[in-house]
C-alpha cells in the first residue's frame, strides 16, 4: 500500500509539472499611468503596442500589481449609433368620396418594405377607423390591414400632430388608406412619411505606422514588384501609396499578404489608399500591372491601422500593466463585453509609461522550469516510476511464493 501511495504521488507530481510548463508566459510588459479615481479608462492601441500582440489581440492582458487580470473590452474609437431617419412619401391622391370616406393614396417610390406610416394632421380631437390596402399598378388593390384606430389625440404647443399607422410589412408600390368619417367632416392630412432605423457610424480614424522600407523592381513581364518590409509587426488594414507617373494612368494592383491577395485599381487623380484584411506581416508584396505603359514609380509605402482602444474598469491605489506577446495565449472572454454599449466614449485615457522585456532567464509567473528541462525531467520521472513499479512486482511475487 505504501508503494502504491508513492506511485500515486509520483503520477500526480508529473501531471502537475506538465500543467505548470503549459502555463501562459507573456514576454513583454508595459506600465500604465497612475489611476486617480475609480471608473473606466481607455488605453489607446498605438503602433508600438500593436507590434507586440497578435492581430486578434488574443495575447493582450491588463493586470494589476498583484498579477490579477482585469476584464477589458476592445473597441474602435468611433461609436456607431442608431437613429430614426424620416423619409417623406408622395401623396398622389387625397380626396373625399361620395360615401364620406377619405381616400389617401401614397406612393412607395423605392418599393421599400414598410410597416408604418406617419401622417401629419391638423389638430383634431376625434377618433376614426381606417383600412389600408396595397397595389403595384393602382388597378388591383389587396387588403393589408383593417379596423385601424386613429387615436383621439392632439398637442397644445402646435396646430399639428403626427398619427402613426402600424400594419404588416409590405412593399407595394402604392398604399391606399381609406378613413371612415361616419358622416363627419374629414381629417386634414398635410403630409405622409415613414421612419426607418439607420445605424450611423462616424468616419473611421486611422493611425499611421512608421514608414515601411521597400524596393521596387520593374520586371520584363511588365509588372512592378514592390517588396515592402515593416520594421516591426505593426497591425495594418490599410495601405497608402505615393505614386509618380504619367498624367493619366489606370493600373491593376495586387497586394499579397499572409491573408491572401487583395486586388485594387490605381487611378490617376485618386488617392492610392487600399483597405485590406487585418494583418501584421513584417513583409508583403505589391504588384503593379503596367501592361504596355510606362512604369509607375512608388515614392512611399505607408501602412495604417484602425484606431482602437482597450477599456477597463480600474481603481486608484493600484499599479496596472499590459502583458503581451505569448504565442500560447487564448483570447479571453469577459462578461464586460455584454455591457459595452453602456460605456461612454468620453472617458480618460491612460498613457503607456514604458515597455519592458520580461523573457529573461528567470521563470515568469506560472513557469517553474525552462522549457529545455521539460523532457529530461519527464524522462527522469518515468525512470523513477518504473523503478518503483518493478520493485512492487517483485514484492508481490515474493508474497505469492
Amino acid at each position: 500500500m505504501i508503494l502504491m501511495r508513492k506511485n500515486n504521488i509520483i503520477v500526480l507530481t508529473l501531471v502537475a509539472f506538465c500543467a505548470t510548463t503549459n502555463a501562459q508566459s507573456f514576454s513583454v510588459k508595459a506600465k500604465l499611468d497612475a489611476v486617480t479615481a475609480t471608473g473606466f479608462y481607455a488605453v489607446n492601441i498605438t503602433p508600438q503596442l500593436s507590434s507586440y500582440v497578435a492581430k486578434d489581440f488574443r495575447d493582450l492582458r491588463i493586470a494589476d500589481d498583484k498579477g490579477k487580470f482585469v476584464p477589458y473590452i476592445l473597441r474602435t474609437t468611433q461609436p456607431a449609433f442608431s437613429a430614426h431617419d424620416y423619409i417623406r412619401l408622395s401623396i398622389i391622391k387625397n380626396e373625399l368620396a361620395d360615401s364620406g370616406r377619405s381616400i389617401l393614396v401614397i406612393q412607395n417610390t423605392d418599393t421599400r418594405k414598410i410597416s408604418m406610416i406617419a401622417l401629419m394632421l391638423r389638430n383634431a380631437a376625434v377618433t376614426r377607423t381606417a383600412t389600408i390596402s396595397g397595389s403595384d399598378d393602382m388597378q388591383s388593390w389587396f387588403t393589408i390591414d383593417e379596423d385601424i384606430n386613429f387615436q383621439k389625440e392632439f398637442i397644445t404647443d402646435s396646430d399639428k400632430y403626427v398619427q402613426t399607422i402600424h400594419f404588416p410589412t409590405s412593399s407595394y408600390k402604392f398604399l391606399k388608406i381609406v378613413i371612415d368619417n361616419r358622416k363627419n367632416n374629414p381629417l386634414n392630412i398635410i403630409e405622409a412619411g415613414m421612419y426607418i432605423d439607420v445605424e450611423h457610424k462616424q468616419s473611421l480614424s486611422y493611425l499611421t505606422n512608421p514608414a515601411s522600407a521597400f524596393t521596387q523592381t520593374d520586371s520584363t513581364d511588365n509588372i512592378s514588384y514592390v517588396k515592402t518590409g515593416q520594421h516591426a509587426s505593426y497591425h495594418f488594414d490599410r495601405i497608402r501609396l505615393l505614386i509618380k507617373g504619367p498624367h493619366f494612368y489606370k493600373r491593376n494592383v495586387d497586394v499579397i499578404t499572409s491573408e491572401g491577395i487583395s486586388s485594387f485599381e490605381l487611378v490617376s487623380g485618386k488617392d492610392a489608399v487600399f483597405d485590406l484584411p487585418d494583418c501584421n506581416d513584417t513583409n508583403f508584396i505589391i504588384k503593379i500591372y503596367n501592361g504596355d505603359n510606362p512604369v509607375l514609380t512608388v515614392d512611399s509605402v505607408l501602412t495604417e491601422q484602425e484606431s482602437k482602444q482597450a477599456v477597463a474598469y480600474l481603481e486608484p491605489g493600484k499599479e496596472y500593466y499590459l502583458l503581451m506577446h505569448d504565442s500560447t495565449a487564448v483570447k479571453p472572454v469577459y462578461d464586460l463585453r455584454q455591457f459595452q454599449d453602456s460605456i461612454s466614449y468620453n472617458i480618460p485615457a491612460l498613457n503607456i509609461i514604458s515597455f519592458e522585456n520580461i523573457n529573461s532567464n528567470k521563470p515568469t509567473a506560472g513557469e517553474t522550469f525552462s522549457s529545455k528541462w521539460i523532457w529530461p525531467a519527464i524522462i527522469i520521472m518515468l525512470i523513477v516510476l518504473g523503478f518503483f513499479t518493478v520493485r512492487l512486482i517483485k514484492e508481490v511475487d515474493k508474497k505469492k511464493a
